[in-house]
């Protein structure tokens, strides 16, 4: 048997920015180098980089093309779940319902009960005392059984799928990979725990955010041999930017 579990669906979907149509004038150009200042142990001023760079950009409103593409994109991500394990799979029209708001995945639910499977309420508990509605539900491991739960499971997914949003924009990738290359890294540098540079320009970072495939790193394969509290040390001192930096 196999026991499916999902939570509360209202995380965002990272959105893939493609295409390099007015990525320039977005990004804008990469500060001019001015020999940042550092401290007695060659870490760089954190907050002269901050100031070098200056505020990332604000993201505007949301874009319907782009949350239009991302919503295709996560359903045929959600198919692609399906043919790994059914190759045969024919896959059905179904449309849109509407997102789920708020995390009230009922109509989902309802939608996986009037298909026949055997979903099971649940609800998750944080540390911090909060609870979020799941469900969960089993099947047999193989069998027209287990292809017929995966679609239908597809079919109430997109009828009823998780919200969508944006991450960050061309110009915010931009200024991220200027604060890394900036700060970051030369911080790793000084502190004894070098993380792999990047192998791409500012421009493809930004233009193939989220899935750039590189990212600063102080537990690199060169820095494996820091302490716990060392490597702690590290973090604090070279901190990525806060959740709250882009808004």
């Amino acid at each position: 048997m196999r026991r499916f579990t999902a939570g509360v669906a209202v995380a965002a979907v990272a959105l893939l920015l493609t295409g390099c149509a007015g990525i320039s004038s977005e990004m804008g150009g990469p500060p001019a180098p001015t020999g940042t200042a550092t401290n007695g142990t060659g870490v760089p001023d954190r907050q002269a980089v901050l100031d070098e760079l200056g505020a990332p950009p604000t993201s505007g409103p949301p874009d319907p093309a782009r949350l239009a593409e991302l919503r295709q994109k996560a359903t045929d991500q959600r198919w692609d779940q399906v043919t790994k394990q059914f190759p045969d799979a024919v896959r059905p029209e179904v449309a849109l319902v509407h997102e789920i708001e708020g995390g009230d995945l009922d109509p989902l639910i309802a939608c996986l009960r009037e298909a026949g499977l055997p979903v099971v309420d649940d609800v998750g508990r944080g540390k911090d005392g909060s609870t979020s509605q799941g469900y969960s539900f089993e099947m047999p491991d193989g069998g027209p059984q287990r292809e017929q739960a995966e679609l239908a499971s597809y079919r109430c997914n997109v009828m009823y799928p998780s919200p969508v949003a944006e991450t960050l924009t061309v110009g915010q990738a931009a200024w991220l990979y200027d604060y890394q290359t900036m700060f970051q890294l030369p911080c790793f540098e000084a502190l004894g725990a070098p993380s792999t540079e990047p192998s791409m320009t500012r421009e493809e970072f930004a233009s193939t955010w989220p899935h750039q495939g590189w990212f600063p790193s102080a537990g690199s394969a060169s820095s494996q041999g820091l302490t716990d509290a060392e490597a702690e040390r590290v973090d604090k001192t070279c901190p990525a930017p806060d959740s709250e930096t882009f808004g």
